[in-house]
C-alpha cells in the first residue's frame, strides 16, 4: 500500500491590501477580529458580521493578520548562566514581575559549566523605555554570567 502526501507545503504568501480583497475575505478577517477583541463566540460573530458559516469555515485558516512594526517590539535576550538548579527559572520570574510576554525560551546544555539560552521577549511602547533597567534586573540574577539584548521590528 503507497501513501501521497497531500501537497501542503507549495504555500505561497503575499503582503496585500485589505481594500483589494472580495468582500467575503474581508468578512472573515472582520469576524477574526471580532472573536478576538470581544471574546464572543465565532457563531455569534458570525452571525453579526452577517456571513455564512459556510464563508467563514472555508476561508478562516487561511487568513493571518500581518503585524507591521507598530507600537510592540519583539527582543532577544541572549544569557551565559551558570550550570544552577532554577536559575533559568529565576530569570523567568524577573520577566514576569516585569509584565512583559515571553514568546519563545530555547536553552541549551551547559557545557563547562556554563549553559546559553535566548528568550525572546514582546515589549509594549512604555515598556522599551525601561529596557535598562530591566536587563539591569536580570543582570543580578545569581549566576548570570554574561547578558546581550538584539532588538527587531
Amino acid at each position: 500500500m503507497v501513501f501521497k502526501k497531500k501537497d501542503t507545503d507549495n504555500k505561497e504568501f503575499y503582503i496585500v491590501d485589505k481594500r483589494i480583497l472580495p468582500k467575503s475575505i474581508q468578512n472573515v478577517i472582520k469576524v477574526n477580529d471580532l472573536i478576538l477583541k470581544t471574546k464572543i463566540s465565532k457563531y455569534s460573530a458570525i452571525k453579526k458580521v452577517g456571513i455564512s458559516r459556510s464563508t467563514y469555515y472555508k476561508y478562516k485558516d487561511f487568513i493571518k493578520p500581518f503585524y507591521e512594526g507598530g507600537e510592540d517590539r519583539i527582543y532577544s535576550l541572549h544569557l551565559s548562566l551558570k550550570d544552577r538548579v532554577g536559575i533559568l527559572s529565576d530569570v523567568l520570574d524577573v520577566i514576569a514581575k516585569e509584565k512583559i510576554s515571553i514568546l519563545t525560551v530555547v536553552q541549551n546544555m551547559a557545557v563547562d559549566g556554563v549553559a546559553k539560552s535566548t528568550i525572546l521577549i514582546k515589549l509594549s511602547e512604555s515598556m522599551q523605555k525601561k529596557v535598562d533597567k530591566i536587563i539591569s534586573k536580570i543582570g543580578k540574577v545569581e549566576g548570570i554570567t554574561d547578558i546581550r539584548i538584539t532588538g527587531s521590528n
